[in-house]
């Protein structure tokens, strides 16, 4: 008989590197200069950074509750499923297959290639290599993006083979990754070339008036603080749950809020925020001022490292919601195989390397990304909104950790959420229709499995 259980083989430390490394990609590193094109002073954009990390806190401690009452594989899929019913369950599984985490893989690995093409020209050469045409898309493939293909299904052969593997690469790519943030805020600080006078005038209120705009700013924050509820999508594989899921998802987001809001004040201490606007690289606009000398190569290397972390997790995330959903029985069966030698859900980490790699081939998950982004902002105030819901319908439920705050955090939570969801449609109400018809097209195919689920 094939194996079909995970294993508990992941301690708090491996889980807080999770979460921090996950949530520590690129964001921190372009997502300032946009913010300040929306809110240009120094107070509004260091509120959108402090708002958007309370926010990740209040999903984080909402998560708790549910992961340490629910601690098992597929994170907000089962949260869901058991809150408002099996279809918005697929849904939400749904649009983490399609968009959310093989879309996250595919983004990862093509920005990976990008800086890489820093230290390797070859890679961002634009020549095409070969080229096909299918039903309404071109293929064009280059060298670039044949090295993000092997990227993926590396990284995805890595979780193959072994939970402790990618764990183990985790932690040292994490412990990277904060170590250089701390650096560059203590070098910063000591021998930085910044001034104060760039903190004034703090506030501008007329510059973040329209409550729309200031709702829109906070989709990048949003970006840059994903990830913050990582280890709920692995529950199943935690060692003591209800103790270390609780103190990981707290411990994760307080280091990276800290790291964040710390960074932050350093770009502004090295650049005025007027001159942030629109800056795309802003972490090396910031750290060249501070520092007198160009820091390209520097800041390149250490973005580099970021998402190859980032897509490390991510990796070893989506699968574990595809093997829940396939036990369920609205997912392809073979789904809930686990290796009987390396403890992995191995067919579902195939399949999403599989999607992953065609949504780079055809250049597709850029656009797929736009559409849903709102889609995946509700989903999240959903996903808390669980711990209100549950309250009610599963009241006999144990809760080894209770929510402080019930019911105010996760109501906070759902409201922000909805109300960056309501600007983000006043901005771009296309976009969010189209991404919405994207999600219903998983109708069908619940219908489908779920038929065929009885029939067997």
């Amino acid at each position: 008989m094939a194996q079909t259980e995970l294993k508990r083989q992941i301690g708090l430390f491996d889980a807080v590197m999770l979460i921090s490394g996950d949530m520590i990609g690129t964001g921190i590193f372009i997502s300032t200069g946009v913010i300040a094109a929306q809110v240009p002073s120094p107070g509004g954009v260091l509120l959108v950074w402090i708002f958007g990390g309370l926010l990740a806190l209040a999903g984080a401690l909402s998560c708790a509750e549910l992961s340490a009452s629910l601690p098992y594989a597929g994170g907000d899929y089962n949260y869901i499923r058991e809150a408002y019913g099996k279809l918005m369950g697929f849904l939400s599984g749904w649009s983490s297959f399609l968009v959310t985490f093989s879309g996250a893989i595919a983004f990862l690995a093509v920005i990976f290639n990008e800086y890489m093409s820093f230290f390797v020209p070859v890679l961002g050469s634009k020549d095409v290599l070969f080229s096909a045409a299918i039903p309404y898309l071109s293929i064009n493939v280059t060298a670039g993006m044949l090295f993000s293909v092997v990227v993926v299904l590396a990284i995805s052969t890595l979780h193959c083979i072994g939970v402790r593997q990618g764990t183990v690469t985790q932690n040292i790519l994490t412990v990277i990754k904060i170590g250089s943030l701390v650096g560059i805020i203590l070098l910063g600080i000591f021998i930085g070339k910044g001034s104060t006078a760039n903190f004034s005038p703090l506030f501008e209120w007329d510059k973040i008036a329209k409550s729309s705009v200031f709702a829109s700013a906070f989709i990048p924050a949003i970006f840059a603080y994903s990830g913050w509820n990582a280890i709920i999508y692995i529950a199943g594989e935690v060692r003591d749950p209800e103790r270390n899921l609780p103190k990981a998802l707290l411990m994760g987001n307080l280091i990276v809020i800290a790291l964040y809001l710390a960074i932050n004040m350093i770009y502004i201490y090295g650049v005025p925020v007027t001159e942030m606007k629109g800056a795309a690289r802003i972490s090396e606009v910031a750290t060249t001022a501070l520092f007198g000398y160009p820091t390209s190569a520097w800041i390149t290397a250490l973005i580099t490292i970021s998402i190859l972390g980032a897509l490390n997790v991510v990796t070893m995330l989506g699968p574990r919601i595809y093997y829940a959903m396939a036990r369920d029985g609205v997912f392809f069966k073979r789904l809930t195989y686990v290796h009987p030698k390396f403890g992995t859900p191995s067919s579902a980490i195939i399949l999403q390397a599989v999607w992953s790699c065609l949504l780079i081939l055809t250049n597709t998950w850029g656009t797929l990304f736009t559409y849903v982004s709102v889609v995946i902002t509700l989903f999240s105030a959903l996903t808390v909104g669980s711990v209100i819901v549950l309250r009610f319908k599963r009241p006999d439920l144990k809760r080894p950790y209770k929510l402080w705050g019930y019911p105010f955090v996760p109501a906070l939570f759902v409201a922000a959420n909805l109300w960056i969801v309501w600007g983000s449609v006043t901005e771009n109400p296309r976009a969010s229709l189209i991404g919405l018809g994207i999600v219903c097209l998983g109708i069908p195919a619940y219908l489908i499995w779920r038929w065929r689920s009885v029939k067997n």
